[in-house]
């Protein structure tokens, strides 16, 4: 028996989720393996996340918004993998990620990556390739073309406009 019956699927929701999925999903079908999708929501420093006077609370918009697409994606899932989990985590990313791997017994991670390069990756940090150095488990890496997004969210564009001041 092999050691991947669960794929943890760390999966950006403004990202290229869908390409992720379908390469997990191909993994899952091939192996016989449980998938759990995971979205981490970090907001941008410097946002109060729990000020109800604005009509609900930014924490609250980010976690509808999350849960919606994690239930879209768990829905694109299901029809080709027996099992499929749905999970929702608040804080920084790799940290989580890595934390949900081994509370998880994932076997393998499957996650994309946006290629940056040069300053831009310098500037923004590379999730994938923290969570391949620091993970206990092999990690598939998803490489997305150079643009590819399922655009910014209503709630990130709250969060980030709040956080500017």
């Amino acid at each position: 028996m092999h050691p991947y019956k669960t794929l943890l699927v760390p999966l950006d929701p403004c990202g290229c989720a869908e390409l992720v999925l379908v390469r997990a999903v191909e993994l899952a079908e091939a192996l016989s393996a449980r998938l759990v999708l995971l979205i981490v929501v970090n907001p941008p420093a410097g946002v109060h996340l729990g000020d109800p006077a604005r009509g609900g609370t930014v924490r609250d918009n980010l976690e509808a918004e999350a849960r919606a697409r994690l239930n879209e994606l768990v829905a694109l899932a299901r029809p080709k993998v027996h099992e499929v989990a749905a999970v929702l985590r608040f804080g920084e990313v790799v940290p989580t990620v890595l934390v949900e791997a081994e509370a998880q017994g994932a076997g393998m991670i499957v996650m994309g990556t946006h290629g940056r390069t040069g300053l831009r990756r310098v500037l923004l940090g590379s999730v994938a390739e923290s969570v391949i150095r620091q993970a206990t488990v092999p990690v598939v890496v998803v490489h997305a073309p150079e643009g590819t997004t399922d655009g910014q969210s209503r709630a990130w564009t709250q969060a980030a406009a709040e956080a500017e001041g």
